[in-house]
C-alpha cells in the first residue's frame, strides 16, 4: 500500500467516525427530547381524563412552561401571549394608542387629561370631553376598560369617529389615529425650588426611550437658566432595560466604569462615554428604596462608588441579574431567563440572595426611615401621570368648578425633603 493510499485510508476513517459519532449524538438527542414529550403527554392526558374540574389543554401547557422557568430562579418567567404585550410596553417604552388618561365619572368616561404630542390632542380631545360613542358604538357603563382601549385603538393609523360631549354638555364629533406611542417612564417632572434651581424627575421604570425622556426633561426643566442641582426619584422603580440605565448613568458620569457584568464563560464591563455625558458637574441626590431594583440600582451604585451623587431614602431591594428575554413567533409567547449576574464598579454584588442572610441591596448615604403606609402613599403617587401646563390648570379649573378631586394631592413626603435640603445647603 502506497503512503497516499494509506493517508486517505486514515482520513476517511477519521470521517466516517466523525459522522457516526454526530449522528450518534444526535439520535441520542432526538430520544431524549422525545422522551420528554412522551412524558409530558402522558402526564397531560391522565390530567384531562381525570381530573374533576375539566382541563384546558392551552393552559396546562402554559403552566408547565412557567414553572420550568420559575423552577430556575425567582427571576426567570414566561410569559403567555396575553402577558407578552405588557412585557413589550415595559421593555419597549411603547405602546398602541391616542394618548389619553380617562376618568368614568357619572356614567361617563371623560378625558382626564392629553399627553403631550398624542393623537388625542391633535385630533381635539381636551380635559373634562366625555367620550359617548365610538364609530358609532354606544360606550355603557358595563363595557370593561380593555373593550374600551381596543375601540379607541383598533390598529395603527386607523381613523376613529367620536362623539364627545364637552363638560358644558356640548356634543361634537372627533376624528382620531391611534399610533405607536412612548408610554411615559417619567411621571414628575418639575421644578422644586426656584432660587437655587432645584429640579426632579421621577423615573417609574426604564425602557428603551427613558434616556431620550431625560434628556427632554433636563431641556425643560434649563429653559431659560440651568439647574443647581436635581434630584433623580428612582423609588419604586423595579428596573427594566439594562443599556437604558447605563445610557442614563452616563449623562453624569464622564468616565469610569458604570457596571461590570458576569455569564457563563465572560466578563463585560461597561465604561462611560465621555462624549455623552451632559452634566457633568451638576449635583444630585439619588432618591432609592425597598422597590429600587435591579437597574435602579445599578444607576444608584455607579453614581454613588464614584461619588458623584448622595443616596437619601432606605435600602434598595437587592437584585444583581441581567435578564435576557426571548420572542417566540408567531406564537406570540415571551421568555425572561437570567444570563448573568452584575456588580458595581467597586466590586459590590447587587444581588441580595448571593449572601447568606442578606436581605437588602444598596445602603443609602442618608437613611430616612418612612412607615410602609408612608411609603405606600408616595409609590402610588409616583406612580401616577400628571399632567403638564396648560392641561394641569384645566384640571385644577374642573376640580373648583364641581367641587370634586380628580387628581390625589401628593402626600408628605420626608425622603423627598430630605433631598431638597441637602441641595439648597450646598
Amino acid at each position: 500500500m502506497s503512503p497516499r493510499t494509506l493517508v486517505w485510508g486514515v482520513w476517511l476513517l477519521g470521517l466516517t467516525t466523525g459522522v457516526l459519532a454526530v449522528l450518534g449524538l444526535r439520535a441520542w438527542h432526538e430520544r431524549g427530547a422525545q422522551g420528554d414529550l412522551e412524558r409530558f403527554a402522558a402526564v397531560r392526558a391522565f390530567a384531562e381524563e381525570a381530573y374533576v374540574g375539566g382541563v384546558d389543554g392551552d393552559a396546562l401547557l402554559e403552566d408547565a412552561l412557567s414553572g420550568m422557568l420559575e423552577g430556575l430562579d425567582r427571576y426567570s418567567r414566561f410569559y403567555p401571549p396575553e402577558d407578552a404585550a405588557q412585557l413589550e410596553r415595559e421593555t419597549g417604552g411603547r405602546y398602541e394608542g391616542i394618548g389619553a388618561l380617562f376618568r368614568t365619572l357619572d356614567g361617563v368616561r371623560r378625558v382626564l387629561f392629553t399627553l403631550p404630542d398624542s393623537p388625542a390632542r391633535e385630533g381635539g380631545l381636551t380635559v373634562g370631553d366625555g367620550v359617548l360613542a365610538i364609530d358609532g358604538v354606544a360606550i355603557t357603563e358595563e363595557m370593561d376598560d380593555a373593550a374600551f382601549r381596543a375601540r379607541l385603538a383598533p390598529e395603527s393609523g386607523a381613523p376613529v369617529k367620536l362623539l364627545v360631549v364637552d363638560l358644558e354638555g356640548v356634543e361634537s364629533t372627533l376624528t382620531v389615529h391611534a399610533r405607536a406611542l412612548v408610554d411615559p417612564s417619567l411621571r414628575h417632572v418639575r421644578l422644586l425650588s426656584e432660587t437655587p434651581r432645584i429640579g426632579w424627575i421621577s423615573i417609574e421604570t426604564f425602557s428603551r426611550e427613558t434616556p431620550g425622556e431625560v434628556d427632554r426633561a433636563l431641556a425643560d426643566l434649563e429653559d431659560g437658566a440651568p439647574l443647581d442641582g436635581l434630584v433623580l426619584d428612582l423609588r419604586g422603580n423595579l428596573g427594566g432595560v439594562l443599556d437604558a440605565a447605563v445610557a442614563l448613568t452616563g449623562r453624569f458620569l464622564p468616565e469610569g466604569v458604570i457596571v461590570r457584568t458576569r455569564g457563563r464563560d465572560e466578563e463585560e464591563v461597561l465604561q462611560a462615554v465621555p462624549s455623552r455625558c451632559t452634566h457633568p458637574d451638576l449635583d444630585l441626590v439619588v432618591l432609592v428604596d425597598g422597590s429600587s431594583a435591579s437597574a435602579s440600582e445599578v444607576v444608584a451604585g455607579a453614581l454613588q462608588d464614584h461619588r458623584r451623587a448622595v443616596l437619601v431614602g432606605t435600602p434598595t431591594y437587592g437584585k444583581g441579574v441581567v435578564q435576557t428575554i426571548r420572542r417566540f413567533e408567531p406564537w406570540g409567547a415571551r421568555a425572561k431567563v437570567t444570563t448573568a449576574w452584575y456588580t458595581s464598579p467597586s466590586g459590590r454584588n447587587f444581588e441580595s440572595s448571593a449572601t447568606p442572610g442578606r436581605e437588602q441591596g444598596l445602603a443609602p448615604d442618608l437613611e430616612v426611615p418612612v412607615s410602609d403606609e408612608a411609603a405606600g402613599a408616595v409609590r402610588a403617587w409616583l406612580r401616577a401621570h400628571q399632567p403638564l401646563g396648560a392641561e394641569a390648570a384645566a384640571v385644577r379649573a374642573w376640580e373648583e368648578a364641581e367641587d370634586r378631586v380628580l387628581l390625589p394631592p401628593a402626600p408628605e413626603d420626608p425622603v423627598l425633603d430630605a433631598a431638597l435640603t441637602l441641595l439648597q445647603a450646598d
